[in-house]
């Protein structure tokens, strides 16, 4: 079982990696806020200028990184199925124009890669510390640190999973395989759920009260 974390290239030696994580989140703060509500106030011909030197700036910000662009351009690519369903959701009941439609795929994925430069140059551990000295609750720090330690877990149930399709249902094609792909999901759905129940009571058992060593 072969994974890859999200963080497996944040100890390499780059100048961008040798930035202090506040300086690197303020950065990734103020990129995803011009992303997100600054370049979308611009008239249509200049949203697209705007996507584009940002998606420029990333590049030249990914060069110089050492981080390998097709690892993060293959993890960003991760969420454009969810992406897509949402944006084609609001297209077909009427929200979205065509134009709005493409435009928004874009932007999630240049917010997830933007995220996952962050995460490649920096050690996970030290974002969340960072994180707690501003002042960021708790509950958020811890669900975001268990989300990280057990993302190995998620990964092998999507394996194991894809393998029982993949032996039993190789020669389903058509409806009948997004039928067994969404059967799929619901039984990673329910895995999640009763493994978090576990792992919630284990911690309890153990006296876990919030605070990690």
């Amino acid at each position: 079982m072969n994974h890859a974390f999200i963080d497996r290239y944040s100890r390499l030696d780059s100048p961008l990696h040798k930035r202090s994580p506040a300086t690197k989140i303020l950065g990734v703060s103020v990129c995803l806020i011009a992303l997100l509500f600054v370049i979308p106030l611009l008239n249509p011909p200049q949203i697209w200028a705007g996507l584009l030197i940002y998606s420029a700036i990333m590049v030249l910000i990914t060069l110089s990184s050492s981080v390998p662009f097709s690892f993060l351009l293959s993890r960003s690519a991760l969420v454009l199925p969810f992406s897509v369903l949402i944006v084609f959701v609001n297209y077909v009941s009427g929200n979205f124009s065509f134009a709005q439609m493409i435009e928004t795929t874009v932007k999630s994925l240049l917010s997830i890669f933007t995220l996952l430069l962050l995460t490649s140059t920096t050690p996970f551990h030290e974002i969340l510390k960072q994180l707690s000295r501003w002042g960021t609750p708790r509950l958020f720090i811890i669900i975001l640190s268990f989300m990280y330690r057990y993302f190995f877990l998620l990964m092998g149930e999507i394996e194991a999973l894809e393998r029982a399709v993949h032996m039993r249902h190789s020669s389903v094609s058509g409806w009948k395989r997004i039928r067994v792909y969404t059967n799929m999901i619901g039984m990673l759905l329910v895995r999640s759920y009763e493994r978090a129940e576990h792992v919630y009571q284990a911690m309890q058992m153990r006296g876990f009260t919030g605070d990690f060593p």
